[in-house]
């Protein structure tokens, strides 16, 4: 089994890298690799300089572990990934600094015991482990113990330091802060009550959606003059930019389409000539990446489940036969029945469990050499007439403008293109990018406008102003016929003539449910439940601020009050919850306290606009 790991150990090492790169181990190795590169701080953490290079490295790794993961990521995830990556290294630095100043420690036993209880992701699911296509534990602990392990795949080595030095003491941490949180019976006692004590109540919502003005003709210019002069302080904005962009989308010409319908046919016949399996050609070529995965498998699906010409070739194949390529919205398919389900009385197949293999309409490589030579001379054209003129009379050119957006945001009309917020955010008024090659199209870009971080004019704030006056317009008129409701109610109206009379209104009767437990409109844990239960019965309560509304209950029947008795299954689970809900407050609250004394500084921004 050794030397069958020693020849897997490449292949083994890759799935190590891919499993930990979101976590710590790569942050020491980086340190210790890289701390000789590049000295240029992306941030500090107390005083620690993070540096580009390094930084750059796990930002790198946490991107090839998603691709790897899947073959279509969003850019917009890939683009939020640096972010995400400064946080991770904020709370290690700071966990790692707390665990070293109370001095947690583990021994090489307990590093033994957390390694053979949690199997490294992918080990668990490599062959030299599986018996009978099941993880055998007994193999995995044998490998573990044996002190060769350690020399031929000295990774092993740094897992286990990295596993002693931080993910044993980290927990070791977690529950002492939690060891240190107790329950008293009076919040035992309200927890239970907060999932036994139950009433029966009419509740009545009035929703401020519906009484938002439709126009802008309610918001008078004294109002918005008014609301600006009350709030000056709060209009800031960010540094901003708008752009000039054409477009140049990257669409298939006929013959991409023909050429792709003949790669299919290609493909086809490598499967029926056995050179090849329809489920491997399936994994490595098909376009749909939900099938792929499973060789092309669909599953069992019936009439009206698929688009029209892909369910009349599925329903028309027998049992195994391959389709030829097949023509929809999505590109072009090959189709291949596993299985038909029991003919229905009329004799009709309605159910069938297939297998596809798609490849989209995407333009072919030679396409895309010639739209992006296109794009090289736009941007000669623009410099010479501008963007308008360049554009004009050619239907394949979009010209248009983003408006302005802040330094972070995705380009209005343009959505996520690689360079687009560098150069936005980096250049000055009137000058032109070179052609930026984005998923769909080749943008070329040009600075229209720029303005500096500050406080807001009142032109620039006058929408901001009219939806928040508008708002605040919906919530008075909602308040106010909430009141109305609240006098019908406390006058004895019935139920179903208020429901029939309500605008905007959610109306009904609950039964029985407890504060957190779910009202039929309203949801769980709703405020109008919390009041009900905190009523005796018969009570009409006031008027209630309810999740973007006004509620008003009437309680019908309250339940008997339930008995808490501290030695009964159903109290104990109560106070096991309000243990666990303290246990998860205070080490939250610890570790927030922890960063808010932290002096933290990122430039993550400066250096990763998009």
């Amino acid at each position: 089994m050794i030397q069958k790991m020693r020849e897997m150990a490449p292949a083994i090492m890759i799935v190590i890298i891919i499993a930990f790169v979101g976590g710590t181990l790569f942050l020491d190795w980086g340190m210790n690799v890289m701390g000789m590169g590049r000295k240029t701080p992306v941030g500090k953490i107390d005083g620690k300089e993070v540096t580009l290079e390094y930084f750059d490295k796990l930002v790198n790794m946490e991107r090839y572990r998603l691709q790897e993961m899947s073959r279509d990521i969003p850019p917009q995830q890939l683009r939020m990934v640096p972010q995400q990556v400064w946080n991770q290294e904020v709370n290690r630095v700071l966990l790692d600094r707390a665990i070293k100043s109370m001095r947690l420690e583990s021994t090489d036993q307990e590093v033994f015991e957390y390694l053979k209880r949690n199997p490294l992701p992918g080990l668990d699911t490599a062959f030299v482990f599986q018996t009978n296509g099941r993880f055998d534990t007994t193999k995995y602990v044998m490998w573990l113990n044996t002190p060769k392990t350690y020399v031929d795949y000295p990774w092993m080595v740094e897992i286990e330091g990295q596993v002693g030095r931080q993910i044993l003491p980290a927990q070791k941490l977690e529950a002492l802060l939690k060891a240190g949180v107790f329950v008293s019976p009076a919040e035992a006692a309200y927890e239970y009550g907060q999932r036994n004590d139950k009433a029966t109540f009419e509740y009545f919502k009035v929703q401020s959606a519906g009484f938002r003005p439709s126009d802008t003709a309610a918001v008078t210019d004294k109002m918005v003059n008014d609301y600006y002069a009350a709030h000056h302080g709060g209009f800031t904005q960010d540094e901003q930019a708008d752009l000039y962009f054409v477009r140049i989308n990257k669409t298939a010409t006929g013959d991409d389409i023909e050429l792709n319908k003949r790669n299919l046919e290609d493909i086809k016949k490598r499967i029926e000539s056995g050179e090849s399996t329809f489920e491997s050609e399936a994994e490595f070529e098909s376009d749909d990446e939900g099938s792929s995965r499973n060789g092309g498998d669909l599953g069992w699906f019936g009439m009206g489940a698929m688009v029209p010409e892909f369910e009349a070739a599925a329903f028309a194949l027998d049992t195994g036969v391959i389709s030829d390529p097949v023509k929809t919205m999505f590109g072009y398919h090959i189709i291949k029945v596993d299985e038909r389900g029991e003919p229905d009385s009329g004799g009709s197949v309605t159910r069938v469990k297939a297998r596809h293999i798609l490849i989209k309409n995407n333009p072919s490589n030679e396409t895309l050499d010639a739209l992006s030579a296109k794009a090289d001379e736009l941007k000669k054209l623009i410099a010479e007439k501008g963007f308008a003129e360049a554009a004009k009379g050619d239907p394949s050119v979009i010209f248009d403008s983003t408006g302005l957006f802040k330094r972070g945001d995705l380009p209005p009309k343009v959505g996520y293109v690689s360079g687009a917020n560098t150069f936005a955010f980096t250049r000055k008024q009137g000058e032109v990018s070179d052609p930026l090659d984005g998923a769909d199209a080749f943008f070329i870009l040009g600075i229209r406008e720029k303005t500096k971080k500050g406080v807001q004019t009142l032109a620039a704030a006058r929408g901001q102003i009219v939806e928040a006056l508008k708002d605040t317009l919906a919530s008075a008129g909602a308040r106010a016929y909430a009141q109305e409701i609240l006098e019908k109610v406390k006058g004895g109206a019935a139920l179903a003539d208020i429901q029939a009379g309500g605008r905007d209104l959610i109306a009904g009767l609950a039964e029985d449910v407890a504060a957190g437990g779910y009202v039929p409109q309203l949801g769980y844990a709703s405020k109008a439940a919390a009041v009900a239960l905190s009523l005796p019965e018969g009570k009409v309560s006031g008027i209630i601020d309810d999740r973007g509304g006004f509620s008003v209950v009437r309680v019908v029947k309250r339940g008997e009050q339930a008995a808490y008795d501290p030695a009964q299954p159903q109290a104990r689970q109560a106070a096991d919850m309000a243990r666990a809900q303290g246990r998860q407050m205070a080490y939250g609250e610890w570790f927030r306290n922890l960063q808010g004394r932290a002096k933290i500084v990122s430039n993550v921004d400066r250096f990763y606009l998009d």
